[in-house]
């Protein structure tokens, strides 16, 4: 009966080993993304590089403006103007290219006016969560980039979109029917996006001036990200919830490392009945686990690349400037989540090694007293 007992007790504490090989990685990794996701510094960081140090926000743009045409195709009239010759703002951003994009995210998005907003709504969703608030109080301050636009950023921003685009084809002239003497076809000239060789360069960039000044007074002083939000149907209460269950994750991640403590101790219940076997059935998993968490550390960018490029989405093209920054932004946010299983890692596996050599000497030192 002991003997039948010990094997069953063994069967347990090998299965229980199997687990906590898996355990280590999947523990270790959940502790160090809940680290890294509930440090409000150290998210402003990683959000300020994503952000600030990358292509991402001009490319994003792009994709935007061109995926919601129905939503931002919309004419903006001016009323000095005759009837049809209103400014076409849809056409306009449509058109715009990658390099366009960029021109106007160095003029008009600076550092100063992204990171403020990137410290706002990062702070404002922790004193929530840290909080009694039903919602987040996001508000951002957008006179920054109003100064912006109506400065001389903003004219910078212009003339480089204008210097951008080409020379009226002989077919564009001809849609556009200019003659010498005749009123500049603003609108015929924001849809065809090019320059025209009958009109002086700085008429053609007061039409793109005038769209600014009707976006700078479509902007409002302030945003609120909190009533835009609750705006599109979602409920206080589910917004609580939400909080709640960010509360628990943060919890849950914290005991993390746990699991595999709580694992070896019913390892040591089960299976271990002496120092000799506590080498082995300590070291054995501890090795495995350590290895197999140092591999994912080595190798979680190449993998996390595949990952990413079978699951996203269709509307955004591979040759897409988005495409590539949303790889690259991704793994930014990865790297402090793996880099410390590096040493993690490492540390696991000098216990276990030395575990595992504890055991072999004290099974030799066993063997020669028996001999003697």
């Amino acid at each position: 009966m002991k003997t039948v007992l010990n094997a069953i007790l063994k069967f347990c504490a090998f299965i229980l080993a199997g687990i906590l090989i898996l355990a280590i990685p999947l523990s270790l990794l959940a502790y160090n993304a809940g680290d890294v996701l509930f440090d409000q510094e150290g998210v402003n960081l990683i959000a300020a590089a994503i952000f600030l140090d990358s292509d991402i926000i001009p490319a994003t743009m792009e994709i935007i403006t061109n995926r919601q045409a129905d939503e931002i195709s919309q004419k903006i009239e001016d009323t000095d103007q005759p009837q049809g010759q209103e400014l076409d703002l849809f056409t306009l951003v449509y058109s715009m290219e990658e390099r366009n994009w960029k021109n106007f995210r160095e003029a008009l998005l600076s550092d100063r006016v992204i990171g403020n907003w990137i410290e706002v709504v990062i702070n404002g969703f922790y004193r929530w969560l840290d909080t009694e608030e039903a919602v987040p109080q996001i508000h951002l301050n957008m006179m920054p980039l109003i100064e912006q636009m109506g400065g001389p950023e903003g004219q910078e921003a212009i003339v480089a979109f204008y210097d951008s685009l080409p020379d009226c084809t002989d077919l564009q002239m001809e849609e556009m029917k200019t003659q010498p003497g005749d009123p500049l076809p603003r609108a015929k000239m924001v849809k065809e996006l090019c320059k025209l060789s009958t009109f002086p360069h700085t008429e053609q960039i007061q039409v793109y001036s005038d769209v600014m000044q009707m976006v700078i007074n479509a902007t409002p002083q302030e945003y609120n990200v909190t009533q835009a939000v609750l705006k599109r149907g979602e409920p206080i209460n589910g917004v609580y919830t939400i909080k709640w269950n960010f509360r628990r994750l943060r919890v849950s991640l914290s005991a993390a490392l746990l699991i595999p403590i709580g694992l070896l101790f019913l390892i040591l219940i089960f299976g271990v009945r002496s120092m000799e076997g506590l080498g082995q059935w300590w070291g054995i998993p501890l090795v495995g686990g350590s290895l197999i968490t140092l591999i994912s550390a080595l190798l979680y960018k190449p993998l996390w690349t595949g990952i990413l490029t079978d699951r996203m989405p269709e509307a955004i093209p591979q040759t897409s400037l988005l495409y590539h920054e949303l790889i690259s932004g991704s793994a930014r946010l990865l790297t402090p989540v793996f880099n410390p299983l590096r040493w993690q890692s490492f540390l696991i596996l000098l216990i276990g090694v030395g575990l595992l050599a504890m055991g072999f000497i004290m099974k030799m030192r066993g063997s020669g007293e028996k001999g003697s």
